[in-house]
């Protein structure tokens, strides 16, 4: 067969259009050789692609080598071209999930130090100038810095952090002091012996008997009412909620939007 000097065939040959209308082609005498060449025929691409490849494409575990980047939606990709759309892929997909947290924004993390233009919520003092779009949404509500050139982030060590409204407090930057909801109550004492009369009994208190010995006393009798309020001995009773188990994380506030 005629080929040149780069191992191209010189001419066409009738064995690309069999190829082309998938016609099987054989040898007019049957050798190990010439058979083992036939088949190659019939399971060759033609290079301009006229021919579609139907079945598996058994390379004997050898690499396909050299093969060009793909231009095509149908080419086949190699190797380099792949890493470089997954980087890109990637870099597209961090890119987007950042630019939808806004400055401003709250994260929880297990992270310990600031990251990415994101801020540990410690309370710490940073630049006007270089963090501009947060000085504009929160200025000096949680800290003026040194009054001029810099400013102060939350403090959210140890703090939950709530819905505004509600009976939350009414701005962002004021602190709801921790409390406990109070416990009040109140009974009577008996007069001269001091014997609870159970008729009058109220909030936390649960009275007894009302007997003592062999005498009832009656609810005629006068009696002297004893209260309970546990905000007395400590203001922290004086709230509407309890802390609830918990475990610690960090808090971290967008500073910067990404470039």
């Amino acid at each position: 067969m005629p080929f040149d000097g780069k191992g191209y065939f010189t001419r066409v040959h009738n064995w690309e259009d069999d190829r082309i209308n998938d016609i099987e082609i054989v040898t007019d005498h049957h050798d190990e050789e010439d058979d083992n060449f036939a088949q190659g025929l019939n399971e060759c691409l033609l290079r301009d692609g006229r021919v579609p490849m139907k079945d598996d494409f058994d390379v004997g575990n050898f690499q396909i080598k050299n093969l060009r980047e793909a231009t095509l939606d149908a080419d086949a990709v190699n190797l380099k071209q792949l890493k470089n759309q997954i980087d890109e892929l990637k870099t597209a997909l961090l890119t987007n999930v950042n630019n939808s947290l806004k400055v401003g924004d709250i994260k929880v993390s297990l992270q310990t130090d600031n990251h990415d233009n994101w801020l540990l919520c410690d309370g710490q003092e940073i630049s006007r100038a270089d963090y501009p779009e947060l000085f504009k949404i929160i200025g000096v509500s949680f800290g003026s810095g040194n009054g001029t050139t810099t400013f102060n982030i939350p403090d959210y060590r140890g703090a939950f952090l709530r819905g505004l409204g509600g009976n939350s407090e009414a701005d962002f930057a004021t602190k709801q002091n921790e409390s406990l909801p109070n416990i009040t109550g109140e009974f009577s004492m008996g007069g001269a012996t001091g014997i609870p009369d159970d008729s009058y009994k109220i909030g936390a208190f649960k009275q007894g008997a009302k007997e003592y010995g062999s005498t009832v006393w009656t609810i005629s009798e006068r009696c002297h009412a004893m209260g309970f309020d546990a905000s007395a001995s400590n203001a922290i009773y004086a709230g509407s909620h309890v802390t609830p188990e918990n475990y610690a994380v960090n808090y971290f506030i967008k500073a910067k939007a990404e470039v």
